[in-house]
């Protein structure tokens, strides 16, 4: 299923609203890292990077092709050989099963910009199932004001909706960081 107000604004102006190395840093993603997994990988804003900085794999999973080619291209282009790419929606069954490798190995999930979704709690389940004991998962999200992009206000979660569904699902939350101008950020532990 594809997210309510996902719709991506062009490249160009999406890397405008981040600086990935600062953000991956703020948010622990460190060389240690085994596996991270970048749901909703989007153009590799943070994929690419982070496939940079940690020591084992990366796993990018976008439901749009045209989002899967793009990273694959860059990829390419940057000579990254510890990435793996999936087309697929992550809350259908054919998606889960080519997850299976995965499940309970995950050491950090990057779940970036996306918890506006219709079933933010069935998504960190999801990422619940796919992390190992101790795995972390790293949130941002877009602050709740103004911003040059961002989804509509009244599906824009507040870091507390956000804590309160981690929770929900068995995640403790082990830091809050602030990724001004116009993010937040939270990082979980399993």
């Amino acid at each position: 299923m594809k997210f309510r107000g996902s719709g991506m604004p062009d490249e160009q102006m999406w890397n405008t609203f981040f600086n990935p190395k600062e953000i991956l840093s703020k948010m622990e993603v460190t060389a240690g890292i085994g596996t991270l997994m970048d749901i909703g990988c989007g153009y590799g804003t943070f994929m690419i990077p982070a496939s940079k900085i940690i020591e084992g794999r990366v796993v990018g999973i976008d439901i749009e092709r045209e989002m899967i080619e793009t990273c694959a291209k860059k990829l390419h282009e940057n000579n990254v050989g510890n990435a793996e790419l999936i087309c697929g929606d992550i809350s259908a069954e054919a998606t889960w099963r080519s997850l299976n490798p995965y499940k309970g190995n995950v050491d950090y999930i990057t779940l970036f910009n996306i918890l506006h979704c219709e079933h933010p709690q069935e998504l960190l389940k999801s990422a619940y199932n796919l992390l190992k004991t101790n795995g972390k998962i790293g949130v941002i999200h877009w602050v709740h004001g103004p911003t040059p992009r961002g989804p509509a206000m009244e599906i824009r979660p507040k870091p507390e909706a956000i804590t309160d569904w981690a929770a929900r699902v068995g995640f403790i939350l082990t830091k809050e960081v602030a990724l001004p101008p116009y993010h937040f950020g939270l990082i979980f532990k399993k």
